[in-house]
This record gives structure tokens, C-alpha cells and sequence, in this order.
């Protein structure tokens, strides 16, 4: 993500002032070290959250029995609808803006939050039960919509003139961006005076 500012200051000399402040995110190409990295993270971050909101479920339930019984196998799940239509798509929004954060362009922040559930579907959900096909497109297909709208929806109240409490929302739905996910602060200042005009500009990696 990108923040830039761009600040002329009122002088007797210069035009007034004019501030502006931009989020965005900065799409780039990565290394493998860093695509197997990025997903090794994501990968463990759902698990921890699997072990942490489904614990009652891997205790009573998960076995490595399970993995020769289970591994390969694909099934429609009888979970809580609400479960499936609101807590995998939100995972899903989730692991999508991480990988927005991190400089992935949107399709390929789709295909790595893909990669990343099906692989947590495949390996450790196995443990307890059988992979579901709702959660095999659900929570990549579904999320990383959901992550678009919480994204564009973030960017927009960050960018404008919003209230405290709007900001604060747009830290809620995309916290990727309140946490620092952000590989670049650029900041350039316009010097516009009697004797010299010019810009300074300043990156912070």
C-alpha cells in the first residue's frame, strides 16, 4: 500500500495549501522465496484460527486415522449455513487482503488465497473430517469478493474526508492495512517559493 502526501504550505510567496493524503495498494512481481514464504504464514495463520475456534471439534474429533480415511476425498458438508456462507467467505476476505497488502495484483492475490485454503482443506482439516467442496470454492471464491468490496470500500474511506469512526471501520473490514502490511511510504513535498520551485520526494521502505 501506497501513502503519499502532498503538502504546500501558505506563504506570502506560494498558493495556499493543498493536502492530500492516498492509500492504495502496489501491485509487483515476487521471488518464490517470497510466494513460499507469504503462503507458509497464511497457511499457519489458518490454522492456529482452525485450532483456536474449532478446538471442542479437533479434541472430541481428530484422529491421524483420520488422514488414511479421509486423504483424497471430497464431500458436500453439512455445516451451519451461516457457518459457510459468512465464516469461510470471511477467512477468505481475510487471507485475500493479506496477500493485497503484500503486493499481489488481484488475481494473483486470488489464486494465492486458492492455494492457501485448498491446501489447509487438503492437509489439516483431513484431520477431523472430510474436505468440503463448499469450502473448497467458498472460502477463496467468495472471500476474495468479499475482499474486494472490504478493499475498495477501506481505500475509499481512508482517501476522503471521513470521520474518526469511518476510519476506524475501514481498519475493522481491511485490518491488513491498520497492522502494516505496507512495503512502501512515499511522501512528496512541492516547494513552490519566490526564487525556487521544485518537488522533494522521500521512500521509506
Amino acid at each position: 500500500m501506497v501513502f503519499a502526501q502532498v503538502d504546500v504550505s501558505t506563504t506570502p510567496s506560494a498558493p495556499k495549501k493543498i493536502s492530500l493524503k492516498r492509500y492504495e495498494y502496489l501491485d509487483r512481481d515476487h521471488s518464490y522465496k517470497e510466494i513460499r514464504n507469504h503462503l507458509t504464514f497464511a497457511y499457519g495463520a489458518m490454522v492456529v484460527g482452525y485450532v483456536a475456534t474449532q478446538y471442542e471439534t479437533v479434541k472430541n474429533n481428530g484422529s491421524f486415522r483420520n488422514y488414511g480415511n479421509n486423504a483424497g476425498k471430497v464431500v458436500m458438508d453439512k455445516d451451519n449455513p451461516i457457518w459457510n456462507l459468512v465464516g469461510h467467505p470471511y477467512t477468505g476476505s481475510q487471507t485475500y487482503l493479506f496477500y493485497r497488502a503484500l503486493g499481489y495484483e488481484k488475481l494473483h492475490a486470488f489464486q494465492m488465497s486458492f492455494w492457501t485454503s485448498t491446501l489447509f482443506e487438503f492437509s489439516i482439516e483431513i484431520y477431523t473430517e472430510k474436505a468440503s467442496v463448499q469450502d473448497i470454492y467458498q472460502t477463496p471464491v467468495l472471500g476474495s469478493a468479499l475482499g474486494y468490496a472490504f478493499e475498495r470500500t477501506s481505500m475509499f474511506l481512508l482517501n476522503n474526508d471521513s470521520s474518526t469512526i469511518l476510519k476506524f471501520f475501514a481498519y475493522v473490514i481491511n485490518p491488513m492495512a491498520f497492522f502494516g502490511f505496507t512495503e512502501v511510504e512515499t511522501v512528496i513535498y512541492p516547494e513552490i517559493s519566490k526564487n525556487r520551485q521544485g518537488l522533494h520526494y522521500m521512500v521509506t521502505f
